[in-house]
């Protein structure tokens, strides 16, 4: 199966985890790992919500001996292709000295003690209830190394058309959300950048969690 076929099948079939209908483009790709780029030394990577690898296929050229990804994906179908995709793809083909980590579960349940440099986040958190991104963004943030950066993608024009077709409940709750977001902006957020080379064209914000 294809891609973009499995993406969307998993899209009709758990919209909630999913929130998207195509894979990222490779544009938006290179954008949510444009820190990533810039490492130097070892490093660990966390991918959150690798899905069928659009992301990962970005990241995986940028690492080198020494350095760790664990992929995070709670769909099994997913988790099957991206691993599938490690197996057969050369674009997914790591140098030696590259851990590679496979988590096929919720990204609130990662292994306890590890912290990552950099942190590629693609969960829909519009799609979540204001208690669950409160308490993902808590646990992105607690893992994050002094020092480290946590990208995340948000679609441009989907959230105000979202909202005006919800309902009232829906409003408040995505109010709600975006207020939780605002919050940790206002304290990690140093970068925004545009991509207008994805369906549908996208935000990807950078946060940085201060040293020390």
């Amino acid at each position: 199966m294809s891609q973009q076929k499995l993406f969307f099948r998993q899209f009709v079939d758990d919209f909630f985890h999913m929130g998207a209908i195509l894979p990222s483009s490779k544009y938006l790709g290179r954008a949510a790992a444009a820190y990533l780029a810039q490492k130097q030394g070892p490093v660990q990577v966390l991918e959150a919500g690798a899905g069928s690898g659009a992301f990962t296929r970005q990241i995986v050229p940028l690492l080198s001996g020494g350095d760790s990804l664990d992929l995070v994906e709670i769909n099994p179908d997913l988790m099957a292709f991206l691993k599938q995709s490690f197996a057969e793809e050369p674009a997914f083909q790591v140098v030696p000295g590259v851990g590679l980590n496979f988590i096929n579960d919720d990204v609130r349940k990662l292994p306890a003690g590890q912290s990552y440099d950099y942190i590629i986040f693609s969960l829909p958190l519009t799609n979540f209830s204001p208690a669950m991104v409160e308490e993902i963004l808590t646990l992105m943030m607690a893992r994050l190394k002094p020092g480290g950066i946590f990208s995340y993608v948000k679609y441009i024009f989907i959230g105000q058309v979202k909202y005006v077709l919800s309902s009232h409940a829906s409003k408040v709750k995505m109010q709600a959300n975006q207020e939780l977001i605002e919050s940790f902006a206002k304290r990690y957020q140093i970068e925004r950048r545009v991509v207008m080379r994805n369906v549908p064209p996208s935000w990807v914000y950078y946060w940085k969690k201060p040293a020390g």
